[in-house]
């Protein structure tokens, strides 16, 4: 299936690593011109010179910590030609509400939340005035499966979910779609130590997490990528206010 997205700008914030990078490089292999955002220069640099080798489109970068609200305005005013905006950036810490660190969650809830929120805005203008435009965000299972012992990324999950919703239903009448996925476990730098149990109770621990899976694995990030790049396409023109959750049905098991 030809998508049609060849010549256009995505602007992916979390870009460097794990479920944004595979997106970014799924959005190159259909001809996308690449604009990455992340904190670490050194990772977004890594990524620049892997895309770059393997797809001849354009790959610039931009070094920034998106729980600082100026930074996101920075990252907005600095890439308005952007076509599709991925919004895969920020994480919450686990843990019940009186083991959460106030500071703490309030730095990840401007990285994460407030950066979608915001950033969604920043580019909201200039894609209404063009007529066009497409903005996903990356969410998590979290906000649909709640676990109290991880309150933060259920409530921040939600939250997403929730502007999504309400977001995507008016933003069509300019033009522009706004949708989001949700994944369930993906296997990504994050879950790595997972992977490689080192104790017979860890060994133990990711047997069952294993056995609990659809399919018995995590899902891989090209899944959630190859997701994306439909939703952004325009065989996705009257998808706007969904969620897609992306998990095999796990978040349904016992």
């Amino acid at each position: 299936m030809d998508l049609n997205l060849r010549g256009r700008t995505a602007l992916i914030t979390g870009g460097s690593k794990g479920i944004g990078f595979a997106i970014a490089r799924a959005l190159a292999a259909e001809g996308c011109s690449l604009r990455l955002v992340a904190r670490d220069a050194g990772s977004l640099e890594k990524a620049k010179e892997s895309l770059s080798a393997s797809y001849p489109v354009e790959v610039l970068i931009h070094p920034a910590n998106l729980s600082d609200p100026a930074a996101v305005t920075a990252v907005g005013e600095a890439f308005p030609e952007a076509d599709i905006l991925v919004n895969c950036a920020g994480a919450v810490p686990r843990g019940s509400l009186p083991d959460l660190d106030p500071a703490v969650l309030r730095d990840a809830w401007e990285g994460k939340v407030m950066s979608t929120i915001m950033l969604s805005r920043l580019l909201y203008g200039p894609m209404s005035k063009r007529g066009a435009g497409v903005i996903v965000n990356i969410i998590g299972i979290a906000g649909e499966k709640l676990n109290p012992k991880s309150i933060g990324t259920s409530v921040a999950n939600a939250a997403l979910i929730a502007f999504t919703k309400a977001f995507g239903a008016e933003s069509v009448d300019r033009g522009v779609r706004v949708v989001g996925v949700s994944p369930g476990l993906i296997r990504t730098d994050r879950t790595a130590r997972l992977l490689n149990p080192q104790t017979e109770s860890d060994r133990a621990a990711y047997a069952k997490l294993l056995d609990d899976l659809p399919y018995g694995r995590m899902g891989e990030p090209s899944e959630i990528a190859d997701l994306v790049i439909f939703l952004a396409s325009d065989h996705a023109k009257y998808i706007s206010g969904e969620v897609v959750s992306v998990d095999a049905g796990s978040r349904y098991r016992a």
